[in-house]
């Protein structure tokens, strides 16, 4: 059954110069966006900081649909305007649609007619489907309205966000915003950054990490035993060496008692044990590490 998930933050860009516009302010190289395809992207300040997370739809021509990883539509929107200037740009959010998360073929070809490929973008019947990175398929599907059998639960969507966990997104809400280099976050791997396309925000502290080297932070996969769930930014410390440190970006149970979470950390060992501030009796040990190559 489907799993209903929270109402999706959403920003449409028209008009006849909205693939420049957001080929100039995204790392990813919107161009090379061919239409009914989509890549992961981002939004950096001119520190390299990731402001925003995001898929980047390509719906036609002059049609572009952002789906944040966390944070506001209208947020970003407020924010991406004074950077217009004279382009033929409109941007508006796009607060009607709905969300679900689709695990069997057969439920997903009756919204869309077709499983998305793995960059695929499929529009059928009201609905709008992207396949999403994963050992399982797995479908993210927008729609104007619902279907009747869905599964509302508090156990299916920590399934998928475990999932999610799993797959190594993670999600930039108001906290995180302004923060993070693209590579502390597994960015890079995801293809949301590009260090060959030009000039954006943060191109050049991103092509500088990239080329000369110097990162110091990757994401890394956390297995965990707590009785609460540890929440984005709680502080992560190395057992027995309070100078190195992190903290939480997402986290979900996998059974009672125990979860996986990302964090934002050195680079450390699997099997690295780490505290957490504020977790008395909380353990967190390092599964692996998220990272790779650009573009």
């Amino acid at each position: 059954m489907p799993t209903a998930l929270p109402s999706p933050q959403v920003l449409e860009i028209t008009g006849a110069d909205a693939v420049a516009f957001a080929h100039a302010q995204f790392a990813s190289d919107v161009r090379a966006l061919g239409n009914g395809h989509w890549h992961w992207s981002a939004w950096l300040s001119a520190q390299g900081r990731v402001r925003a997370f995001f898929r980047v739809l390509r719906i036609g021509d002059e049609h572009l649909l952002l789906i944040l990883q966390g944070g506001s539509a209208e947020t970003l929107r407020a924010a991406l305007a004074p950077f217009v200037f004279r382009a033929k740009v409109q941007m508006r959010v796009a607060g009607t649609w709905q969300a679900i998360g689709v695990d069997r073929h057969d439920d997903v070809l009756e919204y869309l007619g077709a499983a998305p490929g793995p960059t695929e973008t499929v529009i059928a019947n009201g609905h709008i489907g992207v396949a999403l990175p994963g050992p399982q398929p797995r479908w993210y599907v927008l729609g104007g309205t619902l279907p009747a059998t869905l599964d509302t639960s508090p156990a299916a969507l920590n399934r998928w966000n475990a999932a999610d966990v799993a797959a190594g997104l993670v999600e930039i809400g108001d906290a995180q915003a302004d923060r993070f280099l693209p590579s502390w976050l597994g960015l890079d791997e995801l293809g949301a950054v590009s260090v060959r396309k030009g000039c954006y925000p943060g191109q050049e502290i991103v092509a500088r990490v990239h080329f000369k080297g110097g990162n110091k932070r990757w994401l890394q996969q956390l297995a965990f035993r707590a009785d609460v769930m540890p929440a984005p930014g709680t502080s992560l410390t190395v057992d027995h060496d309070a100078g190195t440190s992190g903290e939480v970006l997402r986290a979900a149970w996998t059974e009672s008692g125990q979860g996986l979470a990302l964090a934002t950390l050195p680079k450390l060992p699997a099997g690295t044990a780490l505290t957490a501030s504020g977790m008395p009796g909380a353990s967190f040990r390092v599964v692996s590490s998220i990272d790779g190559p650009s573009d």
